[in-house]
């Protein structure tokens, strides 16, 4: 029994052995491998289903469809295994299954695939045009594809339309992008859903529009997008409770764009477009302009059918008394009907140093108009501006002397008048005696004696008032002083320049003393500290900019001028008239 019991043993052992030799033998190679079209010949906008077969042992890497780029679009490729094992007999297959979709009308040739040594046998495909369908049987689904320009110049935006046209329910879908070398490619606006018939049939549209920019000229071809989608499958033997899809592939035709070059006359930034606007904005007013006081420019730059990149800078002369603190642009785009809008701001900050009248130069920007094939300009005109000197600067007008004329009063009939004319005063001349009688001698020097009592009992009260007037002012010299120091505390200097100018001018009636010297800053020290406080607002200087070296400088000249102030009038004069005088 024993011996037996081995002998089954070794027999079923031997039996598996060479069971798995033989498997091993089957996985070590591939025996043979056939490829396939699902139909020959096809639409031209109609997909193909290539299956390539390998029996045998493959691995899913072995085939490579990407040789058939040149005459087809190449969708995706899906891979499936299968096994089998029947009385210890084992197949194995490998099934590649690629989507193509001609590209053109012709005849065309699937070449022979090398999969794990073996090859397939090439395969012959024709592709007829849509025109050759039966009439009677309407296209489920089809692709268009147009522009608005065939020879546009280099850099100039295309308006690329696609529309998918549906006869089917549609399940779900993906459309891919156009294909140009050397181009920017984006989409414009959101899809459009609408219906339209074409030769007798209704069908679902579905637009989608992009903006294409060539940046090389010649003759160069947009690739169609490939649409891949489920559609509800219609057929006779589905009768399923539930509704049956089954995919569909279609691909936009080729467009050919003739793209021409920059005209050899064309001077400056090469900005082609339809449209082109230059528009400025003063805040404040310019009319307002006043020295030290900054105004802010806006200049909007927008143009039609360019993108972003392709807008150059504005550039603007000012006069040399004109300090110019340029911000940074920005840019920005905007879809309107189906148009691209793009558009540059610019901020500059422009500060007067001195009163009078001035002129700013125009603002050009050079662009190629590609409707007329001109060369265009959009400007703003010079501009005269009327600088106003600053309310901080005194200055002493001096009026002459003239004589008060003595009013008559007017008659009641003069008064009554209805002629609906003003009323004027008449000047009479006081013709005076030149014999003064008795009387008026004594009414004369009894006037001189109260003018005398007079003038000395207003004295103390002249000097009190005075001294009042002086306490006042330097008591809102030293509040405006400590709004200042409490505002160069934040940093702002949006802040700080108005308290600064505040208090300057109370520091001028306070001390008779101004930071300001004819329209400028006396200060060297403190006019550089005002120069990066500006920069640090307008320019594109130190946007941490701190205002402690400023503090410092302000509380060393106030300093200096309190000082100043009390050692002068420490001093009294040698003379009485000179004590009077003052």
């Amino acid at each position: 029994m024993l011996v037996k019991l081995l002998t089954r043993k070794t027999l079923l052992f031997t039996l598996l052995l060479f069971s798995l030799i033989k498997v091993t033998a089957v996985y070590a190679q591939v025996d043979s491998v056939t490829a396939s079209v699902d139909k020959n010949p096809a639409m031209a906008d109609e997909s193909i289903v290539l299956s390539v077969v390998a029996y045998g042992s493959a691995n899913n890497s072995d085939f490579d469809p990407s040789v058939l780029e040149d005459d087809f679009v190449v969708g995706r490729t899906s891979v499936s295994t299968q096994t089998r094992v029947i009385n210890f007999d084992t197949t194995r297959s490998t099934t590649w299954t690629t989507i193509l979709i001609p590209r053109q009308e012709g005849t065309f040739t699937i070449p022979a695939f090398d999969v794990g040594g073996k090859s397939t046998q090439p395969i012959t495909v024709r592709i007829i045009p849509v025109s050759a369908a039966s009439n009677n049987k309407a296209r489920e689904a089809f692709i268009t594809a147009e522009v608005d320009v065939g020879q546009p110049y280099v850099q100039q935006m295309v308006k690329y339309k696609v529309k998918i046209h549906l006869a089917t329910s549609l399940q779900r879908g993906s459309l891919s992008e156009p294909i140009l070398e050397n181009a920017d490619i984006s989409l414009i606006g959101k899809d459009k859903d609408y219906s339209e018939i074409v030769d007798g049939q209704r069908y679902r549209i579905i637009e989608r529009n992009y903006a294409v920019i060539p940046q090389t000229s010649g003759q160069v071809k947009i690739k169609g997008p490939l649409f891949e989608a489920e559609v509800i499958d219609r057929s006779q033997n589905s009768f399923s409770y539930f509704n049956q899809t089954r995919p569909i592939n279609r691909v936009a035709p080729d467009v050919v764009l003739d793209v021409q070059p920059t005209p050899s006359d064309f001077d400056g930034h090469w900005l082609p477009s339809e449209f082109v606007q230059l528009n400025e904005e003063w805040q404040p007013d310019l009319s307002q302009a006043t020295v030290g006081e900054p105004i802010t420019r806006t200049l909007t730059l927008s143009v039609l059918g360019v993108s972003e990149q392709q807008l150059p800078q504005i550039s603007g002369r000012y006069p040399p008394d004109f300090k110019v603190y340029p911000d940074q642009a920005t840019t920005a785009s905007v879809t309107r009907e189906d148009n691209v809008i793009a558009q540059r701001v610019e901020n500059i900050a422009i500060i007067p140093n001195r009163a009078g009248n001035f002129v700013l130069p125009p603002v050009k920007v050079a662009w190629f108009n590609t409707l007329t094939k001109q060369t265009e300009y959009a400007e703003l005109p010079a501009r005269s501006v009327e600088v106003a000197a600053s309310s901080t600067s005194t200055q002493t007008n001096t009026l002459p002397e003239t004589p008060t004329p003595v009013l008559e009063p007017q008659s009641p009939s003069d008064l009554d008048n209805d002629s609906g004319s003003p009323l004027t005063p008449k000047v009479v001349t006081v013709t005076e005696k030149s014999i003064w009688s008795i009387s008026s001698w004594v009414l004369l020097v009894v006037w001189l004696l109260t003018l005398l009592l007079w003038w000395l009992n207003r004295k103390p009260r002249t000097a009190a008032h005075s001294t009042t007037q002086e306490l006042h002012t330097s008591e809102l010299e030293t509040e405006n002083w400590k709004q200042l120091k409490s505002t160069l505390k934040g940093h702002k200097s949006s802040e700080i320049y108005p308290a600064f100018i505040k208090w300057q001018s109370s520091l001028a009636d306070s001390y008779n003393t101004k930071l300001f010297d004819e329209n400028d800053i006396s200060s060297s020290e403190l006019q550089e500290e005002l120069k990066s406080m500006f920069a640090s607002q307008y320019a594109q200087g130190d946007k941490n900019w701190k205002s402690d070296t400023l503090a410092a400088v302000l509380a060393r000249l106030r300093k200096n001028i309190i000082k100043n102030k009390n050692n002068s009038s420490s001093l009294h004069p040698l003379y009485a008239s000179q004590r009077v005088a003052t």
